[in-house]
């Protein structure tokens, strides 16, 4: 056992050792690539896009401000509105700009002659019936001061030219024609691989619709047609295309792609500049593989090294262990036996405060609610000392005064007697059939007369007991229902109403009694069913409230398998629901 032990212990470390250096050389990987994806996206990609973008000034929008120079020269203007008597004069014009600007192709096209006129003299006249010169009506309709359009040059062999269409407007910007000049697709597929080959980037060009419009001959992305057709852009295409530059990665046979997305407003183009991750990544993965082999060479010596140091304390280790588990486990049982004891002293602490509490409340509510009655009643004999003859005296009144004092009395020694009843009840509870509707209506009735005192209007909404009977004990049950719905008449205001509903839900029949009194706090809520509670709102004509009512009906509805639940919002009345149950054995708390 010992052997095997001094054997795996090197090992673990080792283990270790080379678990730290694998996760310090892959979270370095994982940081150097993070960096360099940023790097690509956030600098190398945006600095090449801005670095090609300077060069397509140079290169391609020269044109575009070349035909701006032609559509506005006083001259073509002055030629062209004079009835453009002299051919050669504009021959030379587009000769001359032809030659200084180095473009394959000058033309003007007059509105008035319908005329096409190039570096070579007159070539054709324009037809709207023509196919080939729709370009012409096109330009001449649009909205923009240009337009650039691809197309089959017939003044240079029908090569595939790139033209920029100028409209040109007389002083008064009137429509005259238009002008520009055309660059050779083939000499713009060059300027784009010269890009390339100069940034080692892939890049090409898209329309607003993302059709690639220019790119160069070797392109790896020949075979797809638009943007969205190359495999990964196929979702980010058009979320690309919304913006007017934006940085995406996608994958691409088995490859990871960054890309670069800027808009050309000259050209109303997008410049797509792509670059590879895997060429980027190549070093990183060189020093990763290096770092790997040299942390498995580092790992096994410092392990051999441990394993000769653990070999010859080993023992003295695991005996003196031994000694400080013995140690540790007296000292635990020691602890286990002093958090008990002081568990028990602060529960017994607990009940005793809660027990002193209790009995303060209760010696409070007895002192102030039988204090009342006792001096109504010491009150009204003393009146009843004095001789009839000197002191009117109603005996009627008196003895009515003398029994409502004493069922004030009667009513606080009974919620005590029922709370005393309930807590030492530990019975089984026999459940019977019930008519909840039945008892409803008796109990509504015993509180007729103090609804009309209060001129509150009770209203019903039962539903029939045909689905099931309810299962509970009437009595019981009764108390609930009643200490119910005295408290909703109790906080109902003058005039007002409270609606009793009952209706079958599941396998459970509700009782809703419903109040439109001041309603419940959130507060009050959660001690709403503690014993000898006391609310912030109060009886709207003022009557007695022991504390116990809700108290004892929680009581009762654990012990029955009522679930009691309250609805209330302050200034909307209150809601209390009983859901009783319809079965003979309900889960009861």
């Amino acid at each position: 056992m010992l052997l095997s032990k001094n054997t795996l212990w090197p090992w673990l470390v080792c283990l270790i050792l080379f678990a730290g250096f694998l996760t310090n050389s892959i979270s370095s990987y994982m940081a150097a690539r993070s960096n360099m994806r940023r790097n690509i996206t956030e600098s190398t990609l945006p600095l090449t896009s801005d670095n090609v973008y300077s060069e397509i000034q140079r290169d391609l929008l020269s044109p575009i401000f070349i035909s701006s120079l032609m559509a506005n020269d006083t001259f073509l203007r002055d030629w062209a509105l004079n009835g453009e008597h002299d051919t050669s004069l504009i021959t030379k014009f587009l000769h001359e700009i032809k030659v200084q600007y180095s473009t394959v192709s000058s033309f003007f096209v007059s509105e008035q002659s319908r005329n096409y006129y190039h570096a070579h003299g007159l070539l054709k006249e324009v037809k709207e019936d023509e196919p080939r010169d729709a370009w012409y009506f096109n330009a001449r309709d649009l909205d923009a001061p240009y337009e650039i359009n691809v197309d089959l040059d017939m003044a240079n062999q029908d090569q595939m030219t790139i033209f920029i269409n100028y409209r040109v407007f007389d002083y008064n910007d009137e429509f005259i024609g238009i002008t520009g000049v055309g660059l050779t697709v083939n000499n713009v597929n060059h300027l784009i691989s010269r890009y390339e080959a100069k940034y080692d980037r892939q890049i090409y060009f898209l329309n607003a619709d993302g059709e690639i419009v220019l790119r160069p001959s070797n392109s790896p992305l020949l075979k797809y047609q638009s943007l969205q057709a190359i495999p990964g852009l196929e979702t980010t295409a058009t979320e690309l295309l919304e913006q007017k530059s934006t940085a995406a990665t996608y994958k691409r046979d088995g490859s990871t792609y960054m890309l670069n997305c800027r808009f050309i407003p000259e050209l109303e183009w997008f410049l797509i500049v792509e670059q590879s991750e895997q060429k980027m990544l190549a070093p990183i993965k060189e020093q990763l593989w290096f770092n790997i082999l040299l942390s498995l060479l580092v790992t096994t010596i410092v392990a051999l090294i441990c394993g000769s140091v653990i070999k010859r304390t080993q023992v003295r280790i695991e005996k003196r262990n031994l000694e400080l588990t013995q140690i540790n486990h007296q000292n635990e049982i020691q602890k286990a036996e002093l958090s008990l004891a002081a568990e028990q002293r602060s529960s017994a602490n607990q009940k005793l405060s809660e027990l002193n509490k209790e009995k303060d409340d209760f010696i409070s509510i007895i002192a102030h609610d039988l204090r009342n009655p006792l001096n109504g009643i010491l009150g009204l004999c003393q009146l009843a000392e004095y001789d009839d003859d000197t002191l009117e005296f109603d005996r009627a009144a008196f003895v009515t005064d003398v029994q409502d004092c004493g069922e004030r009395m009667l009513a606080l020694t009974q919620s005590l007697l029922d709370v005393s009843r309930i807590e030492a009840f530990h019975g089984k509870i026999e459940l019977e059939a019930v008519d909840c509707n039945d008892i409803i209506h008796k109990i509504a009735a015993e509180f007729r007369s103090a609804a009309q005192t209060k001129k509150i209007t009770i209203d019903f909404d039962l539903t029939s007991n045909d689905e099931g009977p309810v299962y509970s004990k009437p009595d019981w049950l009764s108390v609930c229902i009643n200490n119910v719905t005295s408290n909703a008449i109790k906080y109902t205001p003058i005039g007002g109403k409270v609606v009793i509903s009952s209706r079958h839900k599941q396998d459970r029949f509700e009782i809703q009694i419903q109040d439109n009194g001041p309603g419940i706090s959130e507060d009050d809520q959660a001690r709403l069913f503690t014993k000898f509670a006391r609310l912030s709102a109060k009886p709207t004509a003022n009557e007695t409230s022991t504390g116990l009512g809700l108290y004892l009906v929680k009581k009762m509805c654990e012990r029955l398998g009522v679930e009691i639940q309250v609805q209330s919002e302050l200034g909307k009345g209150a809601t209390f629901i009983l859901s009783c149950p319809t079965c003979q054995h309900p889960h009861r708390a």
